[in-house]
Order: structure tokens, then sequence, then C-alpha cells
């Protein structure tokens, strides 16, 4: 199906995860950044408005309204299968200092789903509802691993470099991929910001399919300094995490 209300659900959509990915814009703005004719721009702004999901800000801009707080949550409880998942990552952040994240694989990108704040929140990109490519980060590059389709994804490369360590060309990351499935753990070195580091496990379901990468993600100087540790309690979780899906 790919008639009007298609269209129409797709550029609304745009249109939200712009505002969600940049905070408050005006109509020219978004027209400016996703390509849409502002006239259709103010009628999609009005007609979510009207249905509760934008709301104006001063100086003509637009927003996400709070509604979206709800319907975030509505979403995370529908997650069942990771009831056990806060007190994991809690453990995790605790015993490592580090921010502890859930991610789950979503067509080309990592979706974070959980997470445990840890120090240095400030400089993290990634928290719930945001994403990282497969290409770049320890959640993606861990899904990235464990994709069965490898080759239709890395067709597409070189990919947008996001700091001067970021993997780009196919070589690369296959190369990754293959590091990554023999030590067990993904590792982020600041590929997707300067000055921070990661590292991603893997959550296994019943047939031993990634169903979640686990990740952990700070300052780089301290994934330098204790990163056996961090990959002791990494390790821990991704197991405590993999058993939960196996009740």
């Amino acid at each position: 199906m790919s008639g009007p209300p298609v269209g129409i659900l797709a550029r609304s959509a745009a249109v939200t995860e712009l505002l969600a990915r940049e905070g408050p814009l005006t109509p020219a703005d978004i027209s400016d950044r996703i390509g849409m004719p502002r006239a259709s721009v103010y009628r999609l702004v009005d007609a979510l408005g009207t249905i509760g999901l934008t709301e104006p800000r001063p100086g003509g801009q637009v927003a996400l309204s709070l509604r979206w707080l709800r319907l975030a949550d509505a979403a995370s409880a529908a997650l069942r299968e990771w009831a056990e998942a806060d007190a994991v990552l809690d453990e995790l952040a605790r015993r490592t200092g580090q921010t502890a994240y859930l991610s789950v694989p979503r067509a080309d990108v990592a979706l974070c789903i959980r997470w445990a704040q840890g120090s240095g929140i400030g400089v993290l990109v990634l928290r719930p509802g945001r994403s990282l490519p497969l290409y770049a980060g320890a959640a993606g590059r861990l899904c990235l691993a464990y994709r069965h389709d490898l080759s239709r994804l890395l067709a597409r490369a070189p990919f947008p470099r996001l700091t001067p360590r970021t993997l780009t060309t196919a070589e690369e990351l296959l190369a990754d991929v293959e590091a990554t499935r023999a030590r067990g753990y993904s590792i982020s070195d600041q590929d997707v910001t300067e000055g921070i580091g990661a590292l991603g496990a893997a959550v296994l379901d019943d047939d031993d399919q990634l169903a979640a990468a686990v990740s952990i993600g700070g300052l780089a100087t301290d994934f330098d300094r204790d990163r056996a540790r961090f990959v002791d309690a990494l390790a821990d979780a991704a197991a405590r995490l993999s058993a939960s899906l196996r009740r």
C-alpha cells in the first residue's frame, strides 16, 4: 500500500523524528532540514498539534508535546521480555561507574531501549529512544557482528565518518566483525564521539540468536585503564540478561 495515507504518515514521521533529534524548530527550519515544502510542513504541524503530538513554542517554533512521554512509557512497558533489565543495568553501572545500555537491532541501527546512568552522561550520544548506526559504536558494531545479511549492508559502504576513528569501509568493518566474534565483545574507541569509549556484549535468546546488545560507555581513558574489569562486568550482565530470556 503506497497511497496518500501512507505518504502522510511518512511525512509526519519525518517531522516528529526531526523534532525528537534536534528539539524545537520553526516550520521554515523543518522545511529546510527535510526538504519538504513549507506549505506541507505548516499543514502537518497544524494536524499534529490538533491531535496533541506537537505544541507551539516562543518565536514561532514547534516542539513535541508531553504526550510523547506517556506514549514512550507505554512502549517501554510493552517490552515485557526485558522486565529484569533495569536491575541488571543498574548493577552494571554500579560495578563499572559507566553508563549502561540495552539496545536492540532494528533495521540498520541499534536502538537503545533501557539505560542506567553513570558518570559523564552529558557527553554521551546514546540514550533511550536514540540509535547508533550498525557501523559505529559498541552497540552498533556488536549488532553488526551478529547480522546475517552483512553483504547487503556493507554494499552501501563507505559510510559517513563521525570522527577520525570511525570505521567506514567494508574491509574495515569485516575485519572488526571477525575481531568482535573472536574476542566475544565489541570495542568502540572514540569512533562516535571523540574522547568517548564503549564496550558491548551479546544478549542471546533461546535459539542463540542475538536479542540485544548490552553495553557501557564513558570516558575513553577509563576504558583504557580498566578494560579487563569492565569486560568481566559486561560479560556477567550479558549472561544474566540472556538467562532471563530463557525462563
